[in-house]
């Protein structure tokens, strides 16, 4: 406790905030356990500060019980090499052209950044995950490469692909609680060395190990003609039907959109393109709803399913506060339980972040829309509108001709919707018969077409 009021109330708010932190971070934390990210990295444009400040944050990620495969790229370096032995390397449709100079330059780099991530996840630093930290980093000769060889006339000399890597090897790592270290490089049967593009490597693999998560960390979102916070997620068939505008806003991320589109279409459930100047961008991306850049993913993150005996207790939070303040009418765990097949929840990540009802009454052939709740910090993003919309397709699924509802505070939501006003006579002899004129709800219809 500090001695001026303000500063105390202050401390409070401070922990009030660490406090709801850590509680809505709980669940991802119990998530990502035992799951596998790989992580694409490059020196170029990144300082040694946030460097330091992102292997802190893998650290963590590996303190909680996330397997970590760790690619880099030592970017700058290479352009400090190449300079000082007044050398350039060549492009011939993108991909360069490693002559012996030039994989002199990368074996110098390679073995420059691998030093200082080495010695990075060594540093015991005070009031981080870094103190009392045991984390090990091992790398090893577990990518096969091959060349690219001639191509169109043009021989590209050490520039090389992956062939394959030690699936094997890479998983007893893992399992020692190490982080795997990959360089952008690989070996020949013949020992020869072949230099890789590195988010290529990190791709593929993503894809080989069926990663859970691929995660480029990049300075490319930086000076795209659109702020990139536009497109937070974005599915694999989106980007498709829609790739020229996105490379128009992202110039410069097109390459890394193309492997985040063709990850999650091959074994990868989601890829994350980060900034790299965003202090913790990967926890912030990790831990927090909106994130601080572009995931991408083959099905909806928000996915809105039947509910099952497990969200009952979810389904009651979310009812709790409406139900205290009147807007919903009671319902216990009885009542949801008797009913749970006519429930369907939005789920996020495991958490149940919306829920709705429909009850059929099969002798008039008219169906409740009810308790259609979208969690507070889940609204204004269109979350309630694609609950309704798959509540309609139901009933239109199952032939039902009128869906209803009664409210005392959405009207104009529902109306809004195409819903109608109705009268007591309109509603179905049963919910008749337990219908409570003392809150004299709101009755609002619409009519099911069966004809699109």
């Amino acid at each position: 406790m500090t001695e001026s009021n303000g500063e105390y109330r202050t401390d409070l708010s401070e922990s009030a905030r660490l406090v709801g932190w850590f509680r809505s971070a709980a669940p991802y934390i119990n998530l990502f356990k035992n799951k596998l990210f790989v992580t694409s990295v490059s020196k170029k444009n990144f300082s040694s500060e946030n460097l330091a400040r992102l292997i802190q944050d893998l650290s963590f990620l590996r303190a909680i019980g996330t397997q970590i495969i760790l690619v880099f790229d030592p970017k700058d370096l290479l352009d400090e090499e190449l300079k000082r032995r007044r050398h350039s390397l060549v492009f011939e449709e993108g991909i360069p052209i490693i002559d012996d100079k030039a994989a002199e330059c990368f074996q110098a780099a390679i073995g420059m950044m691998r030093i200082e991530l080495e010695s990075l996840f060594s540093t015991r630093l005070p009031d981080t995950s870094m103190n009392f930290s045991n984390i090990k980093i091992i790398s090893g000769n577990f990518v096969d490469a091959k060349p690219i060889g001639i191509h169109k006339g043009i021989n590209f000399c050490k520039t090389g692909d992956l062939r394959k890597i030690d699936i094997s090897s890479i998983k007893r790592t893992l399992d020692l609680d190490a982080i795997v270290l990959i360089s952008p490089l690989g070996f020949s049967a013949t020992g020869e060395i072949f230099f890789l593009n590195s988010e290529k490597l990190a791709r593929d693999i993503a894809c080989i190990m069926r990663a859970n998560k691929l995660i480029f960390i990049t300075d490319s979102l930086s000076n795209s003609s659109k702020p990139f916070n536009e497109i937070r997620e974005l599915l694999t068939r989106t980007y498709e039907e829609n790739k020229l505008s996105i490379i128009e806003k992202f110039p410069r991320s097109n390459y890394l959109f193309e492997l985040a589109n063709s990850a999650c279409n091959n074994n990868v459930d989601r890829t994350h393109i980060l900034p790299y100047e965003q202090d913790g961008e990967i926890l912030l991306e990790l831990f927090t709803r909106d994130g601080v850049g572009i995931m991408v993913s083959k099905n909806q993150i928000r996915n809105i399913r039947p509910a099952v005996p497990e969200d009952i207790n979810s389904i009651l939070s979310l009812i709790g506060p409406f139900k205290k303040d009147g807007t919903l009418a009671k319902r216990d765990k009885v009542d949801i339980e008797r009913n749970l097949s006519s429930y369907i929840v939005l789920d996020h990540d495991g958490q149940i972040c919306g829920c709705a009802c429909l009850n059929h009454y099969s002798e008039e052939n008219i169906a409740e829309i009810s308790c259609l709740i979208v969690r507070p910090d889940y609204q204004q993003k269109g979350e309630g509108s694609r609950l309704l919309k798959h509540v309609l397709e139901k009933a239109k699924k199952d032939n039902i001709k009128q869906i209803f509802a009664l409210t005392t505070k959405a009207e104009h939501w529902f109306l809004e919707k195409g819903f109608i006003r109705g009268e007591k006579q309109v509603l179905p002899k049963e919910k008749i018969r337990t219908y409570e004129p003392a809150r004299n709800s709101l009755i609002l219809t619409k009519s099911i077409d069966h004809q699109n």
